[in-house]
């Protein structure tokens, strides 16, 4: 996932959820952290799920220097992983997780 989607995603759930900072300084930061600990599932979630098989495969690809967005996507494919519904069903539990039942 870019930055930017992260972000977006992130600050809608800012927004829904009262916070204990007090500056912008701490909300950043705050922001920052959420940011990463997101990314970290999702990439936890898709790669969790490759064989070592396929993670040997990956490597292989990555030890060519296949890095397309093309590239990753056909090994994906081709592996039977679906990306986006990964992706979407681990935002949406970050999500309940991070508003811990303040759903608004």
């Amino acid at each position: 996932m870019d930055r930017q989607t992260l972000g977006q995603f992130i600050d809608e759930l800012i927004k829904k959820k009262a916070l204990p900072v007090d500056d912008t300084a701490e909300l950043e930061a705050l922001r920052e952290k959420e940011m990463k600990a997101l990314d970290d599932k999702v990439i936890d979630a898709i790669f969790g799920r490759l064989s070592d098989e396929q993670d040997a495969e990956l490597n292989q690809l990555l030890d060519k220097g296949e890095e397309s967005p093309e590239a990753f996507e056909e090994f994906f494919q081709n592996a039977g992983i679906d990306v986006e519904e990964i992706i979407s069903q681990t935002m949406q539990d970050f999500a309940a997780d991070f508003l811990g039942g303040e759903n608004e």
